[in-house]
């Protein structure tokens, strides 16, 4: 299931967010959508979640024509 976790620094008021159980590419529209919402980060970073690659099988069909 996918989740959004921000963690807010009181002192210094630093915002963090991970983002989890959302893996590749698609992670990163995810936070493309927050940072519109909140603004650009100070620095982003890439969790092995990340570079994941979905598991696709190839299917061959034969077409009769």
């Amino acid at each position: 299931m996918p989740e959004i976790n921000f963690t807010l620094d009181e002192q210094t008021g630093e915002l963090e967010m991970k983002i989890a159980g959302v893996p590749g590419a698609q992670c990163a529209d995810v936070a493309k959508l927050v940072t519109e919402i909140l603004g650009e980060p100070e620095r982003a970073e890439n969790t092995q979640e990340f570079y994941v690659r979905a598991n696709v099988k190839p299917q061959v069909q034969n077409r009769k024509g």
